[in-house]
């Protein structure tokens, strides 16, 4: 794939990172994208804030900022999603109580023009990351994680109003013999079937890919030998998919945002492209239209500030026709 263009679409500030991207459900011209991100005084402080950006597929530039934020929390790693009728951003939030204590909460707001937002809703287990969901039909389905348990959950419900537990213990230390998983992406195809990358933090650190098939209780897994760190991916085919996340060169130590093809037949990955990233990167959306590749993320490769960009590719259409 060819970079056509990149433009960091963050306002100085000091530190925006972990991005998400979708195209404009209420922009009928469909000539613009929406893109979040968290905005902060560093990666773990908090007073994390959420800032939306209506972004110009052509140009690139911004053309709208909403800012969402609420007393004495931490607002992290907002998501969209779309219901068919409302926008959703889910965040985790880390509310800071007044006793000093701090409570760890699923939340979201939704929309239904893009511009304007609800007020807050909490949902799922206290203390659980659901990091992301995705729509199939009516109900919501999202992985989530707690790090002391070693394990991932499925949920799912309406994340407007509350995610139940679906299926508990789908990967964990025990069962798979590999540790901390976290970080996931799921995606539905039209026939149901379900996949999910996950990102891992222990032992070899290798991502893993799994699949299921509905009622999704019961889950096939397999690991791609690399790690990927807040995975995003987009399915072109029925077995063909474009995935991004941090890579880590463990010889370096160097940490970059890349793009891969994976081909979930043979399971295996083709590396595509190193967006222009280094230092304290990754979180990426995506977006495919026709031949393009949209791309958003952040990184620290310029001066050494988490920045937030977006990245225009081209190549799309030889993907689709071509194998590993």
């Amino acid at each position: 794939m060819k970079l056509f263009d990149l433009k960091r679409i963050s306002k100085p500030a000091a530190h925006s990172a972990f991005t998400d991207l979708i195209e404009n459900p209420f922009d009928k011209s469909r000539k613009t994208l929406l893109c979040c991100y968290r905005q902060a005084t560093n990666h773990i402080s908090a007073d994390g804030l959420l800032v939306v950006l209506t972004v110009d597929k052509k140009t690139l530039h911004v053309l709208a900022k909403i800012r969402i934020q609420e007393h004495n929390a931490d607002l992290r790693d907002p998501k969209f999603s779309f219901d068919g009728k409302r926008l959703i951003l889910s965040t985790y939030a880390k509310t800071y109580l007044d006793n000093g204590k701090m409570v760890s909460k699923m939340r979201t707001y939704f929309s239904t023009t893009g511009l304007s937002w609800s007020g807050s809703n909490n949902y799922g287990k206290s203390g659980w990351w659901l990091w992301n969901h995705n729509w199939l039909g009516s109900e919501a389905y999202g992985f989530a994680y707690n790090r002391p348990s070693n394990k991932l959950s499925l949920y799912k419900g309406d994340p407007t109003r509350t995610m139940q537990l679906h299926k508990d213990d789908v990967f964990n230390l025990n069962k798979q013999g590999k540790g901390y998983p976290n970080e996931s992406t799921i995606l539905f195809d039209n026939e149901g079937n379900a996949s999910v990358f996950l990102r891992r933090d222990a032992d070899s650190f290798s991502a893993q890919f799994g699949t299921s098939k509905a009622p999704y209780t019961k889950w096939t897994w397999h690991d791609l030998g690399i790690y990927i760190g807040g995975p995003a991916a987009i399915a072109l085919s029925a077995n063909m998919f474009i995935v991004a996340g941090r890579h880590v060169d463990w010889v370096t130590r160097k940490f970059s945002t890349k793009i891969w093809l994976f081909n979930s037949q043979s399971n295996e990955l083709k590396e595509l492209h190193t967006l222009p990233s280094g230092g304290d990167t990754s979180y990426p959306g995506l977006i495919v239209e026709n031949d393009s590749l949209y791309v958003s993320y952040y990184s620290c490769h310029i001066d050494n500030e988490a920045r937030v960009y977006m990245a225009h590719l081209t190549g799309v259409d030889a993907l689709t026709n071509q194998r590993l």
